[in-house]
């Protein structure tokens, strides 16, 4: 575990030094922040002056911030191993105690253990979501996408600049969810390329007390299916690069 110290102090110097990569970090409890104290006014004033009722869709929301939280997480996970790679600090790792494996399983076990607790804590404290506790498969398939979203960047991007405008390109996955919960069967199944897609698809499913269990296991299971193989395909093309 000592060997993971440096990397961790590494990693608090570049959150002081770097006010954007901290925001994105804090981004998850500012929203759910927002949800909880925001969005009860938010959809009072609505009801009051257009007759809309946000509160209806309050599904959509948590699927919606549940799709966010990962991706900030991930993004700020891509960005911090960008500037490890422009500094090639990479290489110092790989031929410390350390090595690159202990390197690149610190970079993607962080971002899903932090990605756990934020995603936890929109659930318990949101005051929206209706995950339950035997209902949490779908968060197990959320939390996979931090590294996903991190290797991603590091995958596709030459520098950090890169990485922040292909940042940009991941906000698409947020139609994963609009397509699971807007958009009729069959037509939904075109987004199945998303990854945000399947554990958007099996909380509604969760939702629907008419779906028997075989079918949420079907779809839990197509959704690790993709999840891992992007990670995979994704982790080859970063190794490429910084051999």
């Amino acid at each position: 575990m000592n060997k993971y110290r440096t990397l961790l102090h590494s990693d608090m110097r570049s959150l002081t030094r770097d006010p954007m990569l901290l925001l994105i970090l804090i981004g998850p409890l500012l929203l759910i922040l927002m949800t909880r104290l925001g969005l009860p006014s938010l959809s009072e004033w609505l009801a009051d002056r257009s007759g809309y009722e946000l509160a209806e869709h309050t599904t959509f929301i948590s699927l919606f911030m549940l799709v966010l939280i990962p991706q900030l997480i991930g993004v700020a996970a891509g960005l911090l191993m960008l500037d490890e790679r422009d500094e090639h600090i990479v290489e110092y790792y790989a031929v410390s105690p350390l090595r690159k494996s202990g390197y690149l399983v610190y970079r993607l076990i962080v971002p899903v253990f932090v990605g756990s607790g934020m995603s936890l804590a929109f659930v318990v404290f949101s005051g929206i979501s209706e995950l339950t506790a035997t209902g949490m498969l779908p968060l197990l398939l959320f939390v996979m996408e931090a590294p996903l979203f991190a290797l991603f960047l590091v995958a596709f991007s030459a520098n950090k600049v890169e990485g922040l405008a292909l940042s940009k390109l991941i906000t698409l996955t947020l139609l994963g969810p609009a397509s699971a919960y807007f958009v009729t069967e069959p037509w939904q199944w075109l987004a199945g390329l998303l990854p945000t897609y399947w554990p958007s698809k099996l909380l509604l499913e969760q939702l629907s007390a008419e779906i028997g269990w075989q079918r949420q296991v079907l779809i839990f299971g197509a959704g690790l299916v993709v999840h891992s193989l992007l990670l995979y395909g994704l982790l080859r093309r970063f190794l490429n690069r910084i051999e």
